[in-house]
C-alpha cells in the first residue's frame, strides 16, 4: 500500500518536473496502473447534495423539449426556439396544460445543459502595446435631417483612452482615415491593433488565426508599422472594451440625439468628449503616450486610386457620380485619388480638379471656372449650360433678365469675372447690380473695385537724398508774390 507521501512525490515529479509515467515507474518501482490512478486521484469527487426535484407537470415533456433545443444547434441563430415558441408548440402539438412560466424555467435549464456558457479570460496589455478598433452606428440630426452616421472607434488597451470620429459611411477610405486621425490624436502608434474581422480590413477569413487582408489596409499597416490581430469568428468578446466603447459613446456623448449643422460640428463634439474621457485617465494615458511608436514624417494619404476617362462634356465618373475638369482634357485618361470626403483628378502629375466627394448616385459636381474658356468661345451656351443653371438665385435672375433680351453675351462677360474674383464676392456684386437695375459686366466690375481696399503707397527714400540739405523757406517771397498780383 502506498501512502500520501508517495502520491505527493509522484504527482510533483509528473506535473511540475515533467517526468513521464515510464520514468516514475522506473525510479519508484510502482507499476504504471497505480501511477496513473495516483495522478487521477487528486480530483475532488462531485457530490450531488440533493436529489433533483420532481417535475410532475413538465416531466413527460422534457425529452421533447431537449430534442427541439438540440436541433436548434443546426438552425440559423435568429430562427431558434424561444421559451414562448416552445410553450406554444407544446400546447398545440402535445396538449400541454401547464403554465408558460414553468416552460421558461425548463428551457433555461436545458439550454444551460445543452450549450453551457463559455468562460472568458481577462485580457490586458502593456503601455503602448495594443489598441482595439471597431465600427459603430448612431442616428443624429445634421442640417435638420435625421441621418445614420458611422463611428470609427479606437481605444488604447492599457489606459482606456478613446478616440471616436463620425463618418458618413464605413468604407475603406473612412477606415484608413480613422486610423490616421486616431494616431495623430494619440500622438503615436500602438504596436498592435485588434479587429473583429471587419470587411474594411479582411477580404477573406482563412482557417485558424490567418486572414487575407485588403491590400490598401496592408499598405496602411506598412506605413505606420503596426501589427494586426483578428478575433476568432463570432468572438467579439476578445476585444470587448472597444465594443463597450461604441455603446458608451452612444449613451453618453450622443444622448440626447445631437442636432447640429454639419458633420464637422458633430466631430467637434466627439473630440471634446474624448478629451474629457482622457483627462479622467490622465496619468495612465500620459504613461502610455510615451510608449507609443512615433508617427511617420509624412502621413498616409488614406486614398484609393483609379483611372477614368474624361468625357466630351469634361466630366469624369466615379461610383455613379460625375465630377468636372477644365476643358481641353476630353477623352484623356486621368488619375483619380479618392478619400472619404474628396475626389482629386490629376493628369501627368498635375492636379486638374479637387471636388467634395458626393454621396449616393446620379449626382454631379461641376465647377464654373472649368467651363469659362468654352463659354467665352460659345457664349450662346450660357442660356442652357447646366453649370450656370446650378448657380444661386441671383444668377438665375440675371440669366432670365439678360437672356430674354439677347443679352447672353453680357451674362457671359459677367461670368468671366470669376477669373479675377471669388464667387462669393461676385455674387454679392451681382445682387447689388440687380438692385440698381444695371446688370452689366462693367457695373459689376466697378462694384467689385469699390469694395477692394486701396493699397497704401510706401516710398523708400534713398540715403543720399535723405541727407541732402534743403534751404529754409523764406516767407518774404510770398509777400513779393502778393505785391506783384496787386500791381
Amino acid at each position: 500500500m502506498h501512502g500520501m507521501v508517495d502520491k505527493e512525490y509522484i504527482r510533483k515529479q509528473h506535473f511540475r518536473e515533467g517526468w513521464s509515467i515510464r520514468k516514475i515507474t522506473r525510479q519508484t518501482g510502482i507499476c504504471r496502473k497505480t501511477v496513473r490512478r495516483m495522478l487521477r486521484d487528486s480530483e475532488i469527487p462531485a457530490y450531488r447534495l440533493k436529489a433533483p426535484r420532481p417535475r410532475p407537470v413538465t416531466g413527460p415533456y422534457l425529452e421533447i423539449i431537449r430534442t427541439w433545443l438540440r436541433e436548434d444547434r443546426n438552425a440559423p441563430g435568429k430562427q431558434r426556439h424561444t421559451a414562448k415558441r416552445v410553450y406554444d408548440r407544446l400546447v398545440a402539438e402535445h396538449g400541454f396544460s401547464g403554465s408558460e412560466s414553468n416552460i421558461r424555467k425548463v428551457v433555461s435549464d436545458l439550454k444551460s445543459e445543452i450549450t453551457p456558457e463559455k468562460g472568458f479570460v481577462p485580457l490586458t496589455a502593456y503601455p503602448g502595446e495594443q489598441a482595439q478598433v471597431d465600427w459603430g452606428e448612431a442616428l443624429v440630426r445634421i442640417g435638420g435631417e435625421e441621418r445614420r452616421i458611422y463611428l470609427f472607434c479606437m481605444r488604447l488597451r492599457h489606459s482606456g483612452a478613446p478616440f471616436v470620429y463620425a463618418f458618413p459611411d464605413d468604407g475603406l477610405e473612412a477606415f484608413m482615415a480613422g486610423h490616421r486621425r486616431a494616431f495623430e490624436s494619440f500622438g503615436g502608434v500602438p504596436r498592435e491593433c485588434v479587429y473583429d474581422n471587419l470587411k474594411s480590413a479582411v477580404t477573406k477569413v482563412l482557417p485558424g488565426p490567418n486572414r487575407e487582408e485588403n491590400r490598401h489596409f496592408s499598405a496602411l499597416r506598412g506605413h505606420y508599422l503596426f501589427d494586426s490581430s483578428f478575433c476568432n469568428v463570432r468572438s467579439g468578446n476578445e476585444k470587448g472594451s472597444v465594443e463597450n466603447l461604441v455603446g458608451y459613446v452612444r449613451r453618453n456623448a450622443l444622448v440626447p440625439v445631437p442636432d447640429l449643422a454639419t458633420l464637422d460640428d458633430l466631430n467637434s463634439v466627439l473630440a471634446d468628449w474624448c478629451g474629457r474621457e482622457r483627462q479622467r485617465r490622465a496619468a495612465s494615458f500620459e504613461e502610455e503616450a510615451l510608449r507609443l511608436m512615433p508617427l511617420p514624417e509624412i502621413p498616409h494619404p488614406c486614398a484609393l486610386t483609379t483611372v477614368s476617362v474624361v468625357s466630351r462634356t469634361s466630366l469624369v465618373r466615379f461610383e455613379g457620380n460625375v465630377y468636372s475638369v477644365p476643358v481641353g482634357h476630353e477623352k484623356e485618361a486621368v488619375d483619380l485619388s479618392v478619400t472619404w470626403d474628396r475626389v482629386r483628378v490629376s493628369s501627368r502629375g498635375k492636379v486638374l480638379a479637387n471636388h467634395r466627394r458626393l454621396s449616393g448616385k446620379g449626382k454631379a459636381s461641376m465647377e464654373l471656372v472649368h467651363y469659362l474658356p468654352l463659354l467665352r468661345a460659345k457664349p450662346g451656351a450660357v442660356r442652357n449650360a447646366a453649370v450656370v443653371r446650378d448657380l444661386e438665385e441671383p444668377w438665375q435672375k440675371a440669366r432670365t433678365l439678360l437672356c430674354a433680351h439677347s443679352g447672353y453675351r453680357e451674362l457671359c462677360a459677367i461670368l468671366q469675372l470669376h477669373r479675377d474674383h471669388s464667387h462669393e464676392a461676385l455674387t454679392q456684386a451681382l445682387e447689388e447690380a440687380l438692385a440698381l437695375k444695371r446688370v452689366t459686366a462693367e457695373t459689376v466690375r466697378q462694384l467689385l473695385l469699390n469694395k477692394t481696399p486701396s493699397a497704401s503707397l510706401t516710398v523708400a527714400v534713398p540715403d543720399s537724398l535723405a541727407e541732402l540739405p534743403l534751404p529754409a523757406p523764406d516767407p518774404g517771397r510770398y509777400d513779393a508774390l502778393l505785391e506783384e498780383e496787386v500791381a
